[in-house]
């Protein structure tokens, strides 16, 4: 029960502490707004872990809604949208206030004003509900009514 998620295809690694990036690539869907636009923004120059506290939103996102939150059908509309943080959540698909307002500080234009790792681990989304040790095979492909998942976060693993 412990997710992984990695794309290292584009990483860097910073060598210091402050140490701030001025390459402009990643993966569309899932670049920050802060590596779209080079100029200084927010009295920054250049990016650092912020983007990847920005790409765990749009993954959090993407995962509860089935779709990236800026996707269109060209990249350039996808990065305009990144760089206005124009999204939205669609009504046909339920998922709590507090998942909403994770992916809301998350997604914020301004680095310094995101949650950073230490503040998204404490934020009620991922510390509201026990995580059950296993969940059923039947999970792949439906998730858990209320009373299974009840079930398994009450029922001790052996």
């Amino acid at each position: 029960m412990q997710i992984k998620v990695g794309d290292f295809g584009l990483a860097t690694q910073l060598t210091y502490d402050g140490e701030r990036k001025k390459t402009i690539c990643g993966t569309p869907n899932y670049i920050a707004p802060e590596i779209l636009d080079t100029k200084m923004l927010y009295g920054l120059s250049g990016h650092s872990y912020e983007v990847d506290y920005w790409s765990i939103g749009v993954i959090v996102y993407t995962l509860l809604f089935g779709r990236p939150p800026f996707e269109s059908a060209e990249v350039k509309n996808t990065y305009k949208k990144i760089k206005a943080c124009n999204y939205t959540f669609p009504d046909n698909v339920k998922v709590s206030e507090q998942a909403k307002q994770f992916i809301s500080a998350v997604l914020v234009l301004d680095p310094k004003q995101r949650l950073n790792l230490k503040k998204m681990t404490e934020h009620e989304f991922l510390t509201g509900t026990p995580i059950p040790d296993l969940l059923p095979v039947s999970s792949l492909v439906c998730p858990p009514t209320q009373v299974q998942y009840q079930r398994l976060i009450s029922t001790p693993v052996l």
